[in-house]
């Protein structure tokens, strides 16, 4: 990957929606090279998916938190794959420090969260948890 492709790259992640007129402007490209790109970057594996961004009344309506995992087991491979079947669950990662993974947790209410963190705290190889509800978040 060059320069061009990582410009790419971060102008998608702030709008995946962006025209591919859009980013040939923004990164002094024609179209075409813009188009096949992405196209080379998909095939890849670099960009595995283009992600729908809730507007701020969908963001504000849902309640969205993190949950600190420590885990019994030194390999968190069956854990992570129990945490992927989750829905709610939208991004898990591993850590350093006290705890082993940080899940960020999306629901529509602090009920369903409770269940959600209820079903983790479940898990054979969870230890210990310790949750943070996202109160307001700055874009940068």
């Amino acid at each position: 990957m060059d320069d061009i492709d990582h410009q790419l790259l971060l102008l998608l992640a702030k709008n995946a929606r962006a025209s591919a007129a859009e980013l040939a402007r923004e990164v002094s490209v024609s179209r075409g090279t813009v188009q096949n790109r992405i196209d080379k970057l998909v095939q890849q594996g670099v960009i595995e998916s283009f992600t729908v961004e809730l507007g701020s009344g969908e963001k504000e309506s849902q309640v969205r938190a993190f949950a600190l995992i420590h885990l019994k087991a030194e390999d968190e491979g069956v854990v992570r794959a129990s945490l992927k079947r989750v829905r709610e669950i939208t991004q898990i990662s591993t850590l350093s420090g006290s705890f082993d993974l940080v899940v960020e947790i999306r629901c529509p209410s602090l009920a369903r969260l409770d269940q959600v963190l209820d079903a983790v705290r479940r898990l054979p190889d969870v230890a210990d948890t310790q949750s943070h509800i996202r109160l307001r978040t700055w874009k940068n």
